[in-house]
């Protein structure tokens, strides 16, 4: 092991990929390994394992429910990471998501690492928003939205950033050329992603003789296990006549390549903490609209790239499609400016650096023994 470098221990729950995992393998990807020695804590089967290009030594642990695992078990696990975080004398925890930290804020009172957690959700929660940052030396929020729910000033805002490697090669499809409006929605299936008001706006496409379109449903429900709303969706679509419109296209492993094959993706999420989608989308210069709810509208803000459409509104949306397909926006000013303000501001590059920034903070006195000077 190398003496010089600073270790640091991610720690995930997650078996499969979710925008979490995906935002947990950029960061990896793009730490600075000539100063940290990464160690991974996941699931021995994780699926997304193989996406990793950096060096890692990884940490095969399963962390079940709490609720499972409270007591005993629970703290066996804990005492089980303790041992591995001695043993291999790492000096930063991160903790990933929503799981993970609550085995690692135990941590606080039995191992002389700092710890961070990179909170990643929204929560009406109390112990998630008032007790559990109190464990952690750093929160970092993946948005103003996020960090509005968290209390105390040991919280930073850090964005998820894309990885500009997924995108290698360029859009090619020009915008409507085969006179067909392609939309795309990208995600896990579930309620409160709100595909069911996207039909009910493209259905308004229908009913006023605009039927050049098509939506693609990307996303499955095997995170969720909402097989009922997805069925519910699939019988609305029956119902209003449009099978051959709206495609339910299942899980993606490449879904930017399906992005790209898009004019339009829409996120109409409701409290969307950030919105990996839309980034990811803008990335291979396809115009997004969201919501204003969560903290989708600090991306389109920020990037130029996009709508903002009120919040649950289906006639609005209606409307913003509408404008879209009749061609009354500029889309290649749209194309161009979400993708350039992406690549300034979520540069992948540029997030790694903010976190290494957090880290360093945290360690000033560590650093300052590695590079050979004097504690005062």
């Amino acid at each position: 092991m190398d003496r010089t470098k600073i270790n640091v221990l991610f720690v995930t729950h997650a078996d499969k990929k979710g925008g979490a995992e995906q935002s947990l393998i950029h960061l990896i990807n793009y730490l600075d390994t000539s100063q940290y020695q990464i160690f991974l804590l996941s699931p021995e089967d994780a699926d997304y394992l193989t996406e990793i290009r950096t060096k890692f030594i990884h940490f095969p642990l399963r962390l079940n429910s709490i609720k499972r695992k409270w007591g005993l078990g629970y703290l066996q696990t804990v005492f089980q990471i303790r041992s591995f975080v001695m043993k291999n004398n790492i000096e930063i925890i991160h903790a990933n998501g929503w799981r993970a930290p609550w085995y690692i804020a135990p941590l606080k009172f039995i191992a002389n690492s700092k710890l961070v957690w990179h909170h990643r959700d929204y929560t009406h929660l109390r112990m998630f928003n008032s007790v559990l940052p109190r464990f952690f030396d750093q929160v970092i929020c993946i948005s103003q939205f996020v960090a509005s729910s968290i209390q105390g000033s040991n919280k930073t805002i850090i964005y998820n950033g894309v990885d500009p490697e997924l995108s290698l090669s360029r859009k090619n499809r020009v915008f409507m050329e085969d006179d067909t409006l392609v939309i795309g929605t990208f995600g896990r299936i579930v309620e409160w992603k709100r595909y069911h008001l996207v039909i009910e706006a493209v259905k308004k496409l229908a009913l006023n003789g605009k039927t050049n379109w098509k939506l693609l449903i990307v996303g499955d429900t095997s995170v969720d296990g909402s097989e009922g709303y997805y069925n519910e969706m699939i019988r609305k679509v029956s119902e209003y006549g449009l099978e051959q419109n709206v495609i339910f296209y299942g899980y993606s492993k490449k879904p930017l390549d399906l992005m790209k094959e898009c004019d339009l993706t829409i996120n109409f999420s409701l409290n969307e903490p950030f919105g990996r989608v839309i980034i990811e989308s803008l990335l291979v210069q396809t115009p997004v609209i969201v919501s204003d709810s969560g903290g989708a509208p600090e991306i389109i803000n920020l990037t130029k790239g996009g709508f903002i459409v009120r919040d649950g509104d289906v006639e609005a949306l209606y409307e913003t499609i509408r404008q879209v397909y009749d061609g009354k926006i500029n889309y290649q000013e749209l194309s161009i400016q979400g993708y350039a303000n992406v690549m300034k501001d979520f540069n992948m590059a540029t997030i790694t650096r903010k976190v290494e920034e957090t880290y360093s903070l945290l360690l000033v006195d560590s650093l300052k023994l590695k590079a050979g000077g004097t504690l005062l």
